[in-house]
């Protein structure tokens, strides 16, 4: 099976060496069915030269000589949509399920979400093949190895882009995004027109099942850990590993796995690639490690390879933030990066917007704005935090409706144990009614919660009171937005963590600026 995966991927590098170069995509509907193995029927030979004009899988976006690929959704369903497409221009319509008597030739594929990829990469003529790409994957730390990661790879002197949650960035330019990993079509088409030499993206289990990455190929794929998350998606921890798992068979030929195994799962996965050839180096504890870790704490990482003891010092708080600069340390180095530079690099990172980010109040009180949405990361986040401050800890978080409800009582709990209070407030709401959001933390709060813990469904007005009861060494921890801008609206008219951090610490006269 893997071998069957890398043949097909090492077929369409061929492909790319064949016929890639800058300009104009010329693709005809002939050489769309070949790309599928089947012959273009005679019926159509009046358009087999036709020449496509896109791909695309929303029939809103159709112009005259598209592709439409008709793909199930989770609320709608593209093969209603195939009419409208039909009426716009469209040249050729994929599916898998029979449309009935239209006006436009149909091509008949059992997966569709895995078609529009064949036929955006094909369209597009392969640009991750003459790229270095690399993908990160995990549960927590994605975004931060792959800020870091283009950090390191522009400071060795190479074009450097980056797609991922917070923003992405080619050709020197942001382009925000709505997705962990950008739809298929989207990945294609900028990949195409990068400039860059080397793109690192955050990869997600979503995105992998969904067929986001088809046609692409990785020269480095690294694995940071796997926790509780999305089991609203992924059926159990064993689907979710196999959901991730499928990148680091995505390699090109002598591609490297880095994987860290003092994760059990990151241990298993690197036993697997280990037991099917994959090139793989391994970051942990156990002195069978590649990379082996002899000291790691809230500002750096001590580790011995190849007999050599060296040091990286983090340049954000946390010790899982230390094993986030091995990783990507690690990767630079494959790179060519030199150890040397990267330590001069990593003192002039700038940080990562929602990630660890810290200001200082003028009554002596600290808050750090945090994406952390999972117990473990809540967990470590707590901890960093208190090391790092002697006072009080306030936490304030919320849930996410519509997402994976069995998570909760484990986040609460991390809470509980690490903070002196908590405040239970809301996230996005997504399609969950405000009463009924509102009703399952006041219940969740009664079962699980503490005497220390309170219920402030407004997030805006749970901030303002954390910030307003906080006292000089104290330190308010607000998670699970981070970078985000707010979804719905609240008594104050603020669109973020950060700007109600910023604005209402000037409305109660305490003063705010960042630190470090």
């Amino acid at each position: 099976m893997i071998l069957e995966h890398r043949m097909l991927y090492c077929f369409k590098i061929f492909l790319v060496n064949e016929c890639c170069y800058k300009g104009v995509v010329h693709v005809k509907i002939k050489e769309v069915f070949e790309l599928f193995n089947i012959k273009a029927p005679s019926s159509l030979e009046h358009v087999w030269e036709d020449e496509i004009t896109g791909i695309t899988d929303d029939s809103r976006n159709v112009t005259p000589g598209q592709i439409f690929t008709a793909v199930e959704g989770y609320e709608t369903d593209g093969h209603d949509y195939i009419e409208e497409a039909c009426r716009k221009g469209a040249a050729l319509i994929v599916g898998h399920k029979n449309p009935g008597d239209i006006s436009v030739p149909f091509l008949f594929v059992h997966h569709p979400r895995k078609a529009l990829g064949m036929l955006a990469a094909a369209y597009y003529q392969y640009p991750a093949g003459n790229k270095t790409m690399i993908g990160v994957t995990g549960t927590n730390g994605k975004t931060t190895v792959t800020h870091l990661l283009h950090h390191l790879v522009e400071a060795g002197g190479l074009s450097c882009g980056r797609l991922g949650t917070v923003e992405n960035y080619l050709n020197g330019k942001t382009i925000q995004g709505f997705q962990t990993t950008p739809g298929v079509v989207d990945l294609h088409k900028w990949l195409y027109e990068s400039r860059d030499e080397v793109i690192v993206m955050e990869v997600s289990s979503h995105g992998l099942e969904q067929y986001r990455l088809e046609g692409v190929t990785f020269d480095i794929t690294i694995f940071t850990n796997l926790q509780q998350d999305h089991l609203d998606y992924h059926r159990s921890m064993e689907e979710y590993f196999q959901a991730k798992s499928k990148l680091f068979f995505m390699m090109k030929e002598g591609g490297q796995a880095i994987v860290n195994t003092d994760d059990s799962w990151g241990e298993r996965l690197s036993c697997l690639l280990s037991d099917q050839g994959e090139p793989v180096t391994s970051t942990g504890s156990e002195k069978s490690s590649d990379i082996q870790i002899q000291e790691v704490d809230d500002h750096g990482i001590r580790f011995n390879e190849n007999g050599q003891l060296f040091y990286y010092s983090t340049p954000i708080a946390g010790v899982y933030n230390s094993y986030n600069t091995l990783q990507a340390c690690t990767a630079a180095e494959h790179l060519g990066v030199s150890k040397q530079r990267m330590v001069h690099a990593l003192k002039s990172f700038p940080g990562i917007p929602g990630r660890f980010e810290q200001y200082s109040l003028a009554n002596g009180a600290h808050v750090i704005i945090d994406y952390a949405h999972t117990a473990d990361s809540i967990r470590h986040l707590l901890q960093a935090a208190g090391r790092k401050y002697e006072g009080e800890i306030t936490h304030v978080f919320g849930f996410r409706g519509n997402r994976d409800e069995s998570k909760r009582p484990a986040m609460l709990h991390a809470s509980s144990e690490w903070s002196d209070r908590y405040i239970l407030t809301l996230d996005d709401l997504n399609t969950v009614p405000y009463e009924e959001m509102t009703a399952s933390l006041q219940k969740l709060h009664e079962q699980e919660g503490w005497i220390g813990g309170t219920v402030i469904p407004d997030r805006v007005s749970a901030l303002k009171t954390a910030l307003e009861t906080s006292e000089e060494g104290d330190v308010v921890v607000i998670t699970g937005k981070g970078h985000e801008r707010y979804q719905q609206a609240y008594h104050l008219p603020y669109s973020s963590d950060r700007e109600t951090v910023q604005s209402l610490c000037n409305a109660v006269k305490a003063g705010v600026h960042p630190s470090s």
